[in-house]
């Protein structure tokens, strides 16, 4: 029951902030945004894996994770310098 509880939580939490990564009144903001979005999506694999007792879904999570993390920084690195690499 705790975990359908936390899923439904999570997934309104994924909603709300998939808005704010479109609808950001600046590219800092949608980028945060998009942080915390790649954090909900991981948080939201590991619950489905606790669910369905699947380990894959928890290799799914901890690429997503690695993904985010690059794509956030490659994100950061573009709006503060203009490129993403030399």
């Amino acid at each position: 029951m705790i975990v359908n509880l936390a899923l439904g939580i999570v997934t309104l939490s994924v909603l709300l902030v998939a808005y704010r990564v479109l609808r950001g009144p600046s590219w800092g903001d949608r980028i945060m945004a998009f942080d915390f979005l790649s954090v909900n999506l991981v948080v939201l694999f590991a619950l489905i894996a606790v669910k369905t007792r699947l380990l894959v879904t928890l290799d799914a999570a901890l690429v997503l994770s690695l993904l985010g993390f690059l794509s956030t920084v490659a994100l950061t690195r573009y709006l503060l310098v203009g490129r993403v690499m030399r």
